[in-house]
């Protein structure tokens, strides 16, 4: 009986991982579902193996330690600056941090290689024909000014400028580049010619995408991640990859100055530069524990930006910098937490490239350029839902990879496995 509820416990969490996959194509909403069947899922799992969850985390010590500062760090700033409701303030920060504790040693434990092929298998489906649909949308909206796809789900546009779904262009490229690099992964990983130029078109469309998008920082990210693939992976396939991926960022940045000539101000840096001072003056109000939650929404902006504010969510904007909303709203201590928190979970990530064997080594990789993406972005945005699950699944995918290689040394050292062959 105990053995049927595992299972079904098991398949439970291969549904939510697929889910958890799929989400970011679609919208805000389906994130937050994702993310809280998978809450439901693990919390299951947990509790019908409490020594399994404890050991994997015995195992990642000092990043479960992180976690807790964090959280310790939230919660001590909501409580001095007196927040209507402290759990409440904490718990919307660091939800995401939650959710990491409790789902990663059932995701990186329970779900089996083939159980991750398959899910794997069904996001990249539904990464084509969601790119199939961003590019009608796209096409529709700047050649015939249609809405047509939009209004069949009674959306709006975020942008009416740059068509991105109903994103605004910056958190949706930071999924487009995801989308991108689980393409990438599918070429190498179909064998069927057919699966393999429909993902190359895959591809093609998402690079469309972000040209439209016009995000500078987009082009940024795919400059770093192609230089890196090129360095750490050093195979033939990288080096196209880089050459494709300088070519369509130096494309990109052409296509911008169609849209915000150069010989005009650029008005978005102008805002983004008095955003970040406004942003310094709120954290030397209270440089060591912040303002608590959401600080920055509660800076007095002055007149040339209270225009600009009133145009965002609820009347309000925040500093357009994650490093440091962090510290307007956490001060120097929970600034330097988070900052270390993030940088640990990079190197962990990082280090699979040195553990890896050949099965392994390409999506460590492509789960390092992802991070990669994602810490360049917090350059310039505050994450929300869209960048924050695109790092849970990142660090679930690191994790789930640490396991299998885990497993691997330990067949290897006992002499019961034998050489993986390469993927």
């Amino acid at each position: 009986m105990q053995a049927k509820k595992t299972r079904s416990t098991d398949m439970a969490l291969g549904g939510a991982a697929t889910l958890l996959l799929i989400a970011p194509l679609v919208n805000v909403g389906p994130v937050n579902i994702a993310a809280f069947l998978l809450l439901i899922t693990s919390v299951l799992w947990a509790a019908q193996q409490p020594r399994a969850w404890w050991a994997f985390w015995q195992r990642h010590l000092p990043l479960l330690l992180l976690s807790l500062l964090l959280a310790g760090a939230f919660m001590l700033s909501n409580g001095i600056n007196d927040k209507p409701s402290v759990l409440t303030a904490t718990f919307d920060q660091g939800r995401w941090l939650l959710l990491l504790t409790l789902a990663a040693p059932a995701i990186a434990t329970a779900i089996s290689p083939s159980a991750w092929q398959r899910i794997l298998g069904v996001a990249t489906v539904m990464t084509l024909l969601f790119t199939a649909v961003y590019c009608t949308d796209a096409l529709l909206y700047l050649v015939f000014d249609s809405n047509f796809v939009l209004d069949l789900i009674d959306a709006e546009r975020s942008d009416l400028l740059r068509p991105s779904w109903v994103f605004n262009p910056h958190p949706f490229s930071r999924t487009l580049i995801a989308a991108l690099l689980l393409l990438a992964a599918a070429t190498v990983r179909y064998r069927n010619t057919a699966w393999r130029l429909a993902c190359l078109l895959g591809m093609l469309g998402i690079a469309v995408m972000l040209t439209v998008g016009a995000v500078r920082t987009a082009w940024l990210s795919l400059a770093v991640i192609a230089i890196a693939s090129w360095v750490l992976y050093a195979r033939g396939r990288s080096l196209w990859g880089l050459t494709v991926g300088l070519v369509l960022v130096l494309f990109g940045f052409w296509f911008r100055t169609t849209i915000f000539p150069l010989q005009e101000p650029d008005k978005s840096l102008q805002l983004r530069t008095a955003l970040f001072e406004q942003g310094l003056i709120a954290w030397n109000d209270n440089p060591w524990l912040g303002g608590g939650y959401q600080a920055a929404r509660d800076i007095p902006w002055p007149d040339n930006l209270q225009a600009f504010a009133a145009t965002q969510t609820l009347a309000t904007t925040n500093t357009h910098m994650q490093w440091l909303e962090m510290c307007v709203s956490y001060g120097l201590i929970g600034g330097l937490l988070f900052l270390l928190f993030w940088l640990a979970w990079g190197w962990f990530v990082f280090a699979l490239q040195r553990r890896a064997t050949d099965r392994f080594r390409l999506p460590a990789l492509l789960l390092l350029l992802n991070w990669i993406s994602l810490s360049i972005a917090g350059f310039t945005t505050v994450y929300r839902e869209s960048e924050w699950i695109l790092w849970l699944i990142t660090v679930l995918g690191a994790l789930w990879l640490s396991e299998q290689i885990r497993e691997g040394e330990n067949q290897r050292a006992t002499g019961t496995g034998t050489a993986t062959p390469q993927a």
